[in-house]
């Protein structure tokens, strides 16, 4: 059974393999262009002497690879055409099938359904040809070993003519030809559905070209790819800025390796998109029969819309002079040498002899302890030096970066190899940059510790990408962060821990100030100014060395920003104000915005007198208007005055009618009779100066009353008097 399902799948006359290919020529990849928008911008060169090249694509990169394909000829030839399977889906493809084809699964089921198909049988007994009838199964008995034995045998009936049937064993069927070349094509296209051919198996799309000359061919395409991933690595040391290293990480899933290809990464996402073209699309028309015999109308048309310097040479180690004493291995015995003898006075007393030995002694090893210091911290200082050199050395940037209309690229310097079916990390940033270690507090209001962050400045005609990044401080990891899109002189705040040592305190006031006088209409003053808001930033460290601290404050709409504070960022909405404060100190910075307002008043309020002040001031002053803004300015300062002295009077008056009623309490307290008659009339006396005084006062007031209506008035009059437009 399982040779003659072999030899069904061969049907195609059982040719050689090498005469059912057929061999197209297919260009190499020599240029790959990937964007952050999911998709790859690929070339293909080489010379072609012949009419035909090939692509082969994945089933899921043809709709793309369709859209975009072009085919320039640079020997001077042309394009004809390019050509590729038609695909359908294989629910469609099983439809158009017979249903016979469709149902059948292996040998027997095969020739069930091939019931009435003329087909050809080589078997044991012969060549047999005729139409198939059926397959039944027998009972066949034979005898073995271990007796007699009945095994079921299916049977295939032929009608070899019109009165003749024949039969044969399936067992002994060699060779079955289908003489229906619809089953047969159909049969082969139900086992395509079957493996899912499309699914898997890369299409062909073949270019034919005019002419049979050499053509030297640029094929060019995009389909959709992995967005490349940035990752990035600092290293900080105080006073030496920033050592930047970027890698992308590159995915190569095409289906074949990239070698030595010229690969470029773009930073942006130019607009892109998936459309089918590869699938036949099969629009479903009206059926007007019922309309017969009139003529249909057509449909209608389909709408249409229109959417900072390269780094510091490391400074050179020290060079110290030993001198003698010192080991081959670097290092410096305590004690003097033993090939060293002190010189000795004969005529010193002993005693004296050893406290100068002694001394001695101790002269050299506190030298020797200085000079093994001195080595050590220049072995340390080498070290360090090899270090930065091997790292500048390990993280040469493999590419360029340049300006591509609104984009920006990295463009490769050598050729690079990518194997299908892996990544590749590729050095794209390598250079020192602007920044520093600092304390950014991102939510004042919150209360929390402040970040420990890394300032960038990005000064450079280039764009970082964002991506992850891992900060390395003065040779140890300090953390991770996340740094966003910086832009050419853009400048990033990466936090990448929290510390405490803090205290933060932050307070704001309001005031309207440069005011300026717009208008006055039938009395009415309209005024401009400014609405000043100032914030101030108190900060208290606990900490043992000077710090820098930026606070992220939001920016109020409309406002700006005056005598901004030095080494300010402004990011959006939202400003961040360096704050320096030294070691267990305070120190105070302020954030000032104003903000144009505009208002009317009915009288003159203090604002308006600022206005009216401001104005004749100012350098376009109108005579007819300044005459009377000077008497109304006087006569405002005349009502001042007078109401000054309006308040006085009442004051005067409370303490009368107080006193008044104080002395009046002492008469309604004294007892009658001839004992406190003197009281008496002396408390009668003062109770009469003070009802004098307070007639006196409240005389004054009233007469005040009166200059005070006259004062508004003569106000009223003045700016009814005054048409400012």
């Amino acid at each position: 059974m399982r040779r003659l399902a072999l030899a069904l799948l061969a049907l195609p006359a059982c040719l050689p393999m090498q005469q059912l290919i057929e061999i197209k020529r297919e260009l190499p990849v020599t240029k790959v262009v990937l964007y952050q928008n999911g998709v790859g911008y690929f070339e293909r060169r080489g010379k072609l002497h012949g009419k035909e090249v090939e692509l082969r694509v994945r089933p899921d990169q043809v709709n793309d690879v369709l859209k975009s394909l072009s085919v320039l000829d640079l020997s001077g030839g042309t394009p004809s055409s390019a050509s590729l399977p038609v695909e359908k889906s294989g629910d469609r493809l099983a439809q158009e099938l017979p249903a016979q084809v469709r149902n059948a699964t292996g040998m027997l089921g095969l020739l069930a359904v091939l019931r009435g198909a003329e087909v050809e049988v080589d078997a044991d007994q012969g060549t047999l040809q005729g139409r198939v009838v059926g397959v039944e199964t027998t009972q066949r008995r034979y005898v073995n070993g271990n007796g007699e034995q009945v095994s079921a045998e299916p049977m295939l009936t032929l009608m070899a003519n019109e009165d003749q049937l024949q039969t044969v064993p399936v067992s002994q069927i060699r060779r079955l030809t289908i003489g229906d070349k619809t089953l047969s094509v159909g049969l082969q296209q139900s086992l395509d559905i079957s493996r899912s051919d499309g699914a898997w198996k890369p299409i062909s799309v073949t270019v034919r070209l005019a002419g049979d000359e050499s053509h030297d061919l640029i094929i060019s395409y995009i389909h959709e790819v992995p967005v490349w991933r940035p990752a990035y690595r600092a290293w900080i040391e105080s006073g030496k800025g920033i050592q930047l290293q970027g890698w992308a990480v590159v995915d190569n899933v095409s289906g074949e390796p990239w070698n030595d290809v010229n690969l470029t990464l773009v930073v942006g996402s130019p607009l892109s998109f998936r459309y089918n073209l590869a699938t036949p699309h099969n629009v479903e028309r009206p059926d007007l029969s019922s309309r017969l015999p009139q003529i249909a109308d057509a449909p209608p048309p389909p709408d249409v819309g229109f959417a900072p310097s390269a780094p510091a040479p490391p400074p050179a180690a020290m060079e110290a002079d030993f001198g003698g004493g010192g080991s081959a291995d670097g290092y410096f015995d305590a004690a003097p040498s033993s090939g060293r003898k002190m010189a000795k006075s004969a005529d010193a007393p002993k005693p004296m002899a050893m406290a100068m030995a002694r001394q001695q002694a101790m002269a050299t090893d506190a030298r020797m302890q200085a000079q093994r210091a001195q080595m050590q911290e220049q072995m340390a200082r080498q070290e360090e030096d090899a270090r930065r050199d091997a790292m500048q050395r390990s993280a040469q940037a493999l590419m360029q970066g340049r300006d591509v209309g609104a984009l920006y690229a990295y463009e490769a310097t050598t050729p690079i190899t990518v194997p299908d079916r892996s990544a590749a990390l590729i050095n794209i940033i390598s250079r020192q940059i602007d920044g520093k270690d600092i304390f950014l507090f991102r939510d004042p209001q919150s209360g929390e510790a402040p970040f420990r962050a890394v300032m960038l400045k990005n000064a450079k005609d280039s764009t970082i990408e964002g991506g992850p990044i891992t900060l390395y401080i003065d040779g140890t990891f300090a953390g991770e962060g996340f740094i966003g899109r910086v832009a050419k002189d853009e400048t990033a705040f990466v936090p990448y821990a929290k510390e405490g040592g803090f205290a933060l305190n932050l307070q704001q006031e309001y005031r309207i100030d440069e005011l300026h006088l717009v208008r006055i209409v039938d009395g009415r003053i309209t005024i401009q100014g400014k609405r000043v808001a100032t914030r101030t930033i108190q900060l208290e460290s606990n900490r043992d060395k000077p710090s820098v601290a930026y606070v992220k404050l939001p920016l109020t709409g409309g406002m700006e920003l005056l005598n901004p504070p030095k080494d300010f960022v402004r990011s959006g909405g939202d400003v961040y104000v360096p704050v320096e404060v030294a070691a267990k100190a305070k120190a105070e910075a302020k954030l000032v915005e104003a903000t144009p307002v505009e208002f009317v008043e009915a009288g003159l309020t203090s604002q308006v007198l600022d206005a009216f002040r401001f104005y004749l001031q100012g350098a376009h002053v109108v005579d007819a208007i300044a005459g009377p803004i000077r008497e109304l300015l006087t006569a405002q300062d005349q009502r001042g005055a007078l109401q000054r002295d309006q308040e006085n009077l009442q004051r005067q008056a409370q303490i009368l009618d107080a006193d008044g009623r104080r002395i009046q309490s002492n008469l309604d307290s004294l007892p009658l009779g001839p004992v406190a008659a003197d009281l008496r009339k002396k408390l009668v006396d003062q109770l009469a100066a003070t009802s004098k005084k307070q007639a006196e006062v409240a005389k004054k007031l009233v007469e005040g009353q009166v200059k005070l209506a006259a004062i508004d008035e003569h106000i009223r009059t003045l700016l009814a008097q005054i048409d400012l437009k």
